[in-house]
């Protein structure tokens, strides 16, 4: 349904091939030990009707209830978010699409990367969120349940070394879950900036209901386009109006994306700005005001007010010291963050925004929200905007004197996250300030974020894993019916025709079906990687 030519967020699922392999050498054996001189009746095909469901060995349940879920970590540079994903399926139609029933979201603090001298520590908290998921999940569903935690900007900013050591100790924590990884050490990682804004172009299009499904999804459906702000990095992803012209001049592999969706291809615009993300634009601000000490932690900003300083701010373990520099105002922090966008990142004009709906979430949302640009409305917490609103709250919020800044962790930042925002959008993007954009935290009670896409992607790839599994099995016991018929027919005529002395038939029936069953389990576990 959801596939991605990029990095695979999921390989091969494995881990129930042990199972697999049993079931089907009991299946075989069975069948061995119950056969006799009449014509032999096998089982009718009862996993036909479910073949759209997970595996063999969970019929029935799955006759009944057909569930799904799926576990999704985001390791966030701010925060680790559990995104667990509960799904129903038609198990009357083989390619009938995951239906999301609910969603169960937790969030702890700080994210992964504040662990980096206390890798250890980083597993602990990952740990509150396994018992989370595994609270939810009927126990007899927790083998059945794939799970990845996946890492974004946060941690790629880190010294390699450090950040291996973090993934190393959360994916011990994750392996001892009892939920389902898989062998090949990619169920925890790193997740790709492309993924990133993919994923989330999908969960934004998918919850309003702009995706479409089989042939009701042409080239001139349209979307929106998803612009996702991090901590570490931001994304943008949208299906241009003409995808020539969206590219001209730039490289393809890193500015565009082909996907497969519901057996169409869509070729997306999509980039990930490393560096750009909220939290490392402040630090990278910073370090552009000629006061500023960053082998010392020391950073100086025209973003904060005169006589204000942050102590002991912590970003990538390290404990930062931030003043204000000699010159505190709107214009003083617009030109830093100009300096930031337009000569040390890489940020490009997108003119074709002008002509789709622009959705943002993230900390476009959370900014915009404390800076009173949408209302708190339960049934999507989101609302419109302008581009030109994020330069008013901006020029209000630098305009704080010091005494009157609150007690809330971003209180100190306001006036740099907003002039930050707005210049993002209008000096690196160039969207005028009457662009209308729509700011979402939650659409249909569900999280806008990369995590929904790729828990679709997630649950499709075993899903597909275990049709195929399923198949097999199918496909075995059809032909081991066919042999043993062949053979109760043989031995039938010869014993009519006084032909089945044993001692002049060295191959007998039984000797016949052991081979077939030997043949027959080599096959399957070769398919399995399990023998060569």
């Amino acid at each position: 349904m959801l596939h991605t030519n990029r990095v695979q967020l999921l390989p091969k699922f494995r881990a129930s091939q042990p199972a697999f392999v049993l079931f089907t050498f009991l299946a075989l054996l069975s069948l061995a030990l119950t056969q006799t001189t009449k014509k032999v009746k096998l089982q009718p095909d009862i996993t036909k009707e479910i073949q759209s469901c997970l595996s063999e060995e969970l019929e029935l349940e799955e006759r009944s209830t057909c569930r799904f879920f799926a576990a999704v970590i985001d390791a966030g540079s701010t925060g680790t978010r559990l995104h667990l994903f509960e799904f129903s399926h038609d198990i009357a139609s083989e390619h009938s699409n995951f239906k999301l029933e609910s969603e169960v979201f937790k969030e702890v603090k700080p994210g992964l990367s504040s662990f980096a001298a206390t890798p250890e520590l980083a597993a602990e908290s990952v740990r509150e969120l396994l018992l989370t998921a595994k609270k939810v999940i009927p126990e007899s569903l927790w083998v059945h349940t794939p799970i990845v935690l996946k890492a974004t900007a946060g941690l790629r900013l880190l010294p390699e070394e450090k950040a291996d050591a973090i993934l190393s100790e959360v994916e011990t924590e994750v392996s001892n879950s009892g939920l389902m990884m898989d062998d090949t050490g990619e169920s925890v990682g790193m997740l790709s900036g492309t993924d990133e804004g993919v994923f989330g172009w999908f969960t934004l299009n998918y919850l309003l209901d702009r995706l479409g499904y089989g042939e009701a999804f042409s080239s001139d459906f349209v979307t929106a386009a998803a612009l996702d702000l991090g901590g570490g990095s931001t994304q943008i992803t949208f299906v241009p109006s003409d995808f020539d012209t969206a590219l001209h001049a730039l490289p393809k592999d890193t500015y565009s994306h082909q996907l497969n969706l519901f057996g169409r291809q869509v070729k997306l615009y999509t980039h990930s700005y490393l560096g750009n993300g909220l939290v490392a634009a402040r630090i990278g601000i910073a370090r552009l005001s000629p006061e500023s000490e960053p082998s010392t932690h020391s950073l100086y900003t025209s973003c904060f007010p005169q006589g204000f300083t942050l102590k002991d701010w912590d970003y990538a373990g390290n404990a930062w010291t931030v003043r204000p520099a000699k010159t505190s105002d709107f214009s003083s922090c617009l030109a830093s963050t100009r300096q930031y966008v337009e000569q040390v990142t890489s940020v490009v004009e997108v003119p074709q925004l002008m002509d789709r709906d622009v959705y943002m979430f993230g900390y476009f949302y959370d900014r915009g929200y404390q800076a009173g640009f949408v209302g708190d409305d339960p049934e999507h917490l989101g609302g419109p905007a302008t581009v030109g609103d994020y330069k008013l709250a901006a020029e209000r919020a630098c305009a704080i004197p010091a005494e009157d800044i609150g007690p809330e962790h971003w209180r100190p930042w306001q006036c740099m996250d907003l002039t930050y925002i707005y210049t993002l959008l209008h000096y690196g993007y160039d969207l005028p300030d009457r662009k209308r954009v729509y700011l979402a935290k939650k659409l249909k009670e569900k999280e806008v974020s990369w995590a929904l896409g790729a828990g679709f992607h997630l649950l499709n790839t075993y899903h597909s894993e275990s049709v195929m599994k399923a198949k097999t099995v199918r496909s075995v016991s059809k032909s081991l019916e066919e042999t043993v018929n062949k053979n109760v027919q043989f031995e039938t005529h010869q014993g009519s025709a006084g032909l089945n002395s044993t001692a002049n038939q060295p191959t007998t029936f039984f000797g016949q079906l052991i081979d077939y069953i030997s043949d027959a389990a080599t096959h399957i576990m070769v398919y399995l990687n399990l023998a060569s």
